[in-house]
């Protein structure tokens, strides 16, 4: 059989057609399953290597045979251990072709060496061969040492040994390898003809599949056969099921995969409707299969358009582990080795709800964002020493009471796993994992709040359990063999990327479907052999229908043919063949169906379409979304609103949801009611120009943004530093004596502030020091900030009567608007005011990035306005705005002016506008998303609680 969903679908019809009568003695097997059973017929059995174990023997043969070819003809690609995997599938290729090591060998060395002398990449070509042929033999002395055997050497022992119990005759389903992907090879054709034993073999196979090339490939490996023509009886062919518009397309298109499978649920629900209003008897669940060419996404799928629809639905395809929750947090663990401990890794860990750390549960959500806000706070970037002094460092401290719980688990968890970052042999690195996920795993199933437990003898445990069962006898699986054949030292990476490709590798049966019986979701080879009255063939894109075979990446098609490889025609001739008998198997009814999309990518309708008039059926228009309700969700969604579907308890909810206001409604799109006056920064007032939600999420709701790890001061940490120095600078330059800076004394201005960056930057990292000091004293290749500071006073002629640093300005205060005079009240603080001898006022705000656009700030304005009125009468003289201007580390430009003196009045009531307008509506509490700029959103703290979708609805 080609696989075990087929082995299942025959077992179901031999059951049906059986009806009571007694089964004869008959296994039903796969190749794998055959040449498991193959050793107990042995009267001394060989142990068969498990796929681990090939495979660590195959990863030190590829070494031994890199070593073999010495310094002086290095290996031409990196022995990575995917890449060996791929080494050990090219042999076992070989080997199946009935090909031996040396033949390949002898084969590609006359053809390249011919070639090498006058052609680099032919003698790449040539080195590559030598090291494949050297590996392939390592790997076949290691495993003749081993006292075990493979596919291989277990064929060469079934040939030569008597059998016990010997198989008398064999029925073949499947094609060979190159008309039917989980055909038999050439190899395994000859042991059938020379397997003692052995009376008959029958080979079952369709007059399509024989006309597209298998028909002669058989007739040289197994020559002077019998064929018979098997005359079936005769029966109606299915009716091909096409839309009835537009009318000349066979085939139904849909806009994705889900969409596709909620079509098929539609026109299914559609024909039981109509057959009971005709009074004929409804087609049922059980007698129809949805065929696929790959089992994902359609198995996550079926829940929501199969389930949804209240349609039972059943499949015994496996599903990835890697895909699996429980996978996902092995590779939080691996992460956290990986990083060195770093935060976002910690955090990771700990919140992960498949371990715990002490409790017996997953640890406490709330002491984990404590603790994730105190290492950010700490300024934590990794190492395990780090994190252990910070424990010692709280110990005691009843402020990091609640921090100290998580952290302490979190010093436990990297002392386990610190020996993963030193190279260990890989039994050690791989039992360490082992211990740690046993150790931490939860110890109560994951199941939905208000689930009861399941019993223990209540039937299969829950595919969270034996997901995690998998991945540990995986590892456990993993280590006996490295121990058993090759164990060489592995660090972290290398570890993970073993862990990784292993869990990749594996797969899982997790009895998602919602039981043994309803539609049948079948792959296409399984589909041949099950008894269905309808079909419906999904997902008929290029690249998957048909399937292309899987590439070979040492050596191109033309060298391959040598060795016995098909060509490209033999295989599209039998997926053909293969596609057309699957359009016939049906009893009655068949349909085909492609999308345009695939994971957001277009995707090409397949080729296999345009063989649809080959399979000769008659068509019947349909439509290919009949109207109805089939999900209960359309009861909610569509007008009138139909509760009757709904469960009790979710239509007394549903009647109470109707009675709620309307989606329109001002509260739905930002309206939070009045808020309470009180003081605003003029910055929450610029972020409210930026966004209103944003303003609302920040300074309303007082959410915390995420806090970033980084090496040195993020952009807030780093403008208050800067503010520092300037505030320290002029504060020392003023005690000298000195007010207004000029050529004179320009140079004692340069000391001065070199002096005070050195003795800040003192408390700072040599990471951060090095940053900050190009930043304000300048390098080689540009103008620090502190440089641009002096030469925009020097280039002033009016002289400094008094400087106000960080000088506060709160209070109420009096803007001119359209409607007359507001009195507001503000929080602020200006960088810089300075008080020149003509009785104007000099604002300066410090940038660190570019200038603000003048139409989207309000500070440098407000405070100019503000200062006016707060310093009047200061020093016994009223003061007017002279000059604004930003002092940017970034632009074109240094010194950035807010206006010019032709446009004064206007650039400021513009900005009393701004600030009144902006002010009235958080007083009215509108905060709707409405971001001035919608790339804003992308870099967004507060994203995850923002009805981005209203954005464009406002």
């Amino acid at each position: 059989m080609p696989n075990a969903s087929a082995t299942g679908q025959l077992h179901r019809l031999l059951r049906d057609r059986r009806q009571g009568r007694p089964a004869g003695p008959v296994e039903i097997l796969t190749r794998d399953e055959l040449y498991d059973r193959f050793p107990a017929s042995l009267a001394d059995p060989p142990r068969r290597l498990t796929p681990f174990e090939r495979d660590v023997i195959a990863q030190a043969a590829a070494r031994e045979a890199a070593a073999a070819l010495g310094t002086g003809a290095s290996p031409v690609f990196q022995l990575r251990p995917g890449l060996v995997a791929e080494m050990l599938r090219f042999y076992d290729q070989l080997r199946r072709q009935g090909q031996q090591v040396a033949r390949f060998e002898e084969l590609l060395e006359d053809t390249l060496r011919r070639e090498a002398e006058f052609d680099r990449g032919a003698e790449r070509m040539l080195q590559q061969t030598r090291l494949l042929a050297g590996t392939f033999r390592a790997y076949e002395r290691r495993v003749a040492e081993s006292g075990s055997c493979d596919e291989h050497s277990l064929r060469d022992r079934l040939i030569a040994a008597a059998s016990a119990a010997p198989v008398r005759g064999i029925v073949i389903t499947v094609a060979d390898w190159i008309a039917d992907p989980g055909g038999l090879y050439s190899a395994d054709f000859d042991l059938l003809t020379r397997l003692p034993g052995i009376e008959t073999i029958d080979l079952v196979v369709t007059q399509g599949v024989l006309a597209s090339g298998f028909h002669q490939r058989i007739r040289d490996w197994l020559p002077g056969m019998e064929e018979i023509d098997w005359d079936l009886p005769r029966r109606l062919q299915p009716m091909l099921s096409v839309p009835a518009a537009p009318p000349d397309r066979l085939w139904f298109t849909s806009r994705d995969r889900e969409e596709e499978l909620i079509g098929i649920a539609r026109r299914f629900k559609a024909d039981r409707r109509e057959a009971h209003l005709d009074g004929l008897a409804a087609p049922t669940p059980d007698r129809f299969a949805v065929v696929y060419k790959r089992p994902l996404p359609y198995l996550y799928l079926a829940d929501s358009a199969l389930g949804g629809a209240s349609i039972p639905y059943q499949t015994s395809d496996t599903l990835p582990l890697a895909a699996e929750p429980i996978a996902a947090a092995l590779d939080l663990v691996l992460e956290f080795v990986a990083s060195s401990f770093t935060r976002d890794a910690l955090i990771a860990l700990l919140r992960s709800p498949h371990f715990e750390f002490g409790h017996g549960a997953p640890m406490a959500r709330r002491a984990v964002s404590v603790l994730d806000r105190a290492l950010s706070d700490a300024r934590y970037l990794g190492e395990i020493e780090a994190l252990a002094q910070l424990e010692v460092a709280w110990e005691g401290d009843q402020r990091r009471r609640e921090a100290l719980t998580a952290l302490s688990a979190a010093v436990r968890a990297a002392k386990e796993l610190a020996p993963l970052r030193a190279a260990a042999p890989a039994s050690v690195q791989i039992q360490c994992l082992l211990q740690f996920l046993e150790g931490h795993q939860v110890a109560v199933d994951l199941r939905p709040a208000g689930e009861p437990e399941v019993p223990a003898d209540a039937g299969p445990p829950p595919p969270e359990r034996r997901a995690r069962t998998a991945i540990v006898e995986t590892l456990a699986a993993l280590a006996a063999a490295n121990r058993a054949h090759d164990d060489p030292p592995v660090d972290i990476d290398g570890l993970a990327a073993i862990v990784r490709r292993w869990m990749e590798e594996q797969t899982f049966a997790p009895l998602r479907s919602t039981g043994t019986s309803g539609m049948h979701l079948v792959d296409e080879h399984a589909a041949r052999y099950g008894d269905f009255d309808a079909i419906a063939l999904v997902g008929l894109i290029a690249g998957e229908w048909p399937e292309r075979p899987r590439r070979n990446i040492f050596y191109s098609p033309n060298l391959l043919s040598a060795l016995g490889w098909p060509p490209e025609k033999d295989w599209r001739a039998a997926a053909e063949a293969r596609f057309i008998d699957l359009l016939r198997s049906a009893n009655q009814s068949v349909s085909i169906s492609t999308i345009t999309l695939d994971d957001e990518a277009l995707v090409e309708p397949s080729p296999l379409l345009d063989e649809i008039p080959r399979a000769g059926l008659s068509s019947s228009a349909r439509d290919a979304a009949p109207p109805g309700r089939i999900f209960v969700d359309e009861g909610l969604s569509l007008d009138p609103v139909a509760l009757d579907a709904l469960p009790a308890d979710s239509r007394r909810w549903a009647e109470m949801r109707q009675t709620r206001s309307a989606a329109a409604a001002p509260m739905f799109h930002g309206q939070a009611g009045t808020v309470a006056a009180r003081p605003w920064s003029v910055s929450a007032v610029e972020t409210y120009l930026q966004c209103p939600f944003r303003f609302f999420a920040q300074h309303v709701l007082r959410l915390e943004e995420e806090p970033d790890d980084e090496e040195v001061m993020d952009p807030r940490q780093q403008g208050l530093f800067m503010h520092r120095v300037f505030e320290a600078f002029f504060n020392e330059w003023q005690q000298r004596g000195y007010q207004a800076i000029v050529p004179a004394n320009l140079d004692q201005a340069r000391q001065v502030f070199e002096q005070i960056v050195e003795r800040s930057l003192a408390a700072l990292s040599e990471t951060e020091a090095a940053l900050e000091r190009t930043r304000l004293l300048g390098s080689s290749a540009a103008v620090g900030l502190g440089e641009a500071v002096l030469r925009m006073e020097v280039e002033r002629r009016v002289g400094v009567v008094a400087r106000l640093l960080e000088y506060r300005l709160d209070g109420e205060f009096t803007f001119d608007t359209p409607s007359g005079p507001r009195v507001i009240a503000l929080r602020g603080k200006a960088d810089r005011i300075d008080l020149l001898e003509d009785g104007t006022l000099r604002l300066i705000d410090y940038k660190l990035g570019w200038p603000p656009q003048r139409t989207r700030v309000l500070q440098l304005a407000i405070y100019s306005l503000c200062a006016e009125q707060r310093l009047r009468g200061y020093l016994g003289r009223t003061w007017t705005i002279g000059e604004a201007a930003y002092l940017a580390f970034k632009g074109p430009r240094r010194v950035v002016p807010l206006f010019a003196a032709a446009d004064r009045e206007k650039v400021f009531a513009e900005a009393q506008t701004r600030l009144v307008d902006a002010v009235d509506a958080i007083s009215r509490g509108e905060f709707p998303p409405r971001p001035h700029d919608v790339y804003l959103c992308e870099t967004c703290a507060y994203a995850a609680v923002c009805r981005t979708d209203y954005v464009d609805d406002v």
